[in-house]
């Protein structure tokens, strides 16, 4: 790592400092825990609430599994009908014979489903506590880490102790976020029981007057609500390191972040904005780089099982091990961003649609050259190319998910 120069410069040692394997690593498992958890929660309740709408992939297929997943999000938080299946129930004629008109069942107009607001807060407020539960835990060691690296100029701590002092202090990390939201709701919650006092007092015809009366109260109480969620939404990234840090608690981590932000706000924007484009190309960087080593490497491997084409029956058809490498492919990238016309790559189309996950999906599609039509594998060794391909993907998913740690 580089010296550190004390400024806006050091912003360019994030790089090196997120590169690291052990991070990268527990930034996996982080994932890993959320996908099956948060996901496993949203799919389950989705597919409950409208199962037509909500079906669970019977694949392995990444881009099917978030599929399911963003409708299982508009199951929850929208409206979706469900078909009407009696038709498909009702008795069929035998072949030949006409059934009375009076014998079909009637049309029946698709049912309505649109969740409660209870089950839909439930469901936010069971997400938010997973999320948070998860990366208290490994954020909180990720951030020991970078910040140990960054105090004591490049020396590295063991993650064992990394991970001892997020168990430590798992509840600073954890109730840090919650503080600013229990506080902020606090102040809603007093607004509101002053309205309803009002309205109740309105009977006697002096809950109007007196609701104006007390309005200086309602607008400190609001201004108080608005520094929070400014301060909470921006000062969010500072908790963490706050903590990893100097070994604070939530209050301290909290009024640390604060009083950075409302402090020197035009050096935090800058710091953000400088950061967040660095970042972003960063990020593009290792995942593209990712992408491209694994297909190289299986590439050149699939030219020496082939012997350069030597053995091919057929020059014009991919060997049997290009099959195997396609075939795991094919469960990771995308076929819907296969040849993509919509990603434009001039600034203009940049900014104002990013769509960074279906970006990347186009470019490692360009790179790869994946053949969805046909990912069918040898009949006379099915099973152990199955097997072949199933390991491909074992290995293909952990060095492109240690990429996507990174992020």
């Amino acid at each position: 790592m580089r010296e550190l120069k004390g400024d806006w410069r050091d912003l360019f040692n994030g790089f090196m400092v997120a590169l690291d394997l052990r991070k990268c690593f527990l930034a996996l498992l982080g994932i890993f825990v959320t996908i099956c958890l948060c996901g496993g929660l949203t799919v389950a309740l989705g597919n409950s609430l409208n199962p037509k709408a909500v079906e669970v992939p019977k694949d392995l297929v990444l881009h099917h599994w978030w599929n399911t997943q963003k409708q299982a999000w508009a199951v929850i938080y929208g409206e979706t009908t469900i078909p009407d299946d009696q038709a498909l129930l009702a008795p069929k004629a035998p072949e030949g014979v006409m059934m009375a008109p009076k014998s079909a069942a009637p049309a029946k107009e698709p049912v309505k489903v649109k969740p409660s607001a209870l089950i839909k807060i439930g469901y936010t407020a069971v997400f938010a506590l997973l999320v948070l539960t998860i990366w208290s835990y490994f954020g909180g060691a990720i951030a020991r880490i970078a910040a140990y690296e960054i105090a004591k100029d490049g020396e590295r701590i063991e993650t064992r102790k990394a991970l001892q002092f997020a168990r430590r202090k798992f509840w600073s990390f954890f109730w840090a976020p919650l503080i600013c939201v229990i506080g902020f709701f606090f102040f809603a919650i007093c607004n509101y029981a002053g309205g309803m006092v009002g309205s109740l007092a309105d009977i006697a015809q002096i809950g109007a007057p007196l609701v104006a009366l007390l309005l200086p109260l309602a607008l400190l109480s609001g201004f108080i609500m608005t520094l929070i969620c400014v301060g909470t939404v921006t000062g969010l990234p500072l908790f963490a390191p706050a903590v990893a840090a100097e070994g604070t608690d939530s209050f301290d981590a909290v009024s640390r972040g604060f009083s950075y932000v409302y402090s020197r706000p035009w050096h935090y924007i800058w710091y953000q904005v400088a950061s967040a484009v660095y970042g972003y190309v960063c990020i593009g960087f290792v995942i593209l780089f990712a992408i491209t080593m694994c297909h190289l490497g299986l590439e050149a491997g699939a030219q020496g099982f082939e012997i350069s084409g030597l053995v091919r029956q057929d020059s014009d058809k991919k060997g049997q091990f290009h099959k195997v490498v396609n075939n795991s492919w094919a469960l990771i990238l995308s076929e819907e961003h296969q040849g993509c016309e919509k990603y434009r790559w001039d600034p203009v189309s940049m900014v104002s649609s990013p769509h960074p996950y279906g970006r990347l999906q186009n470019l490692a599609n360009e790179i790869v050259g994946v053949d969805f039509k046909d990912r069918s594998l040898s009949p006379d060794k099915q099973t152990t190319h199955h097997a072949a391909s199933f390991l491909v993907t074992f290995w293909l998913a952990i060095t492109l998910g240690l990429a996507l740690g990174y992020v």
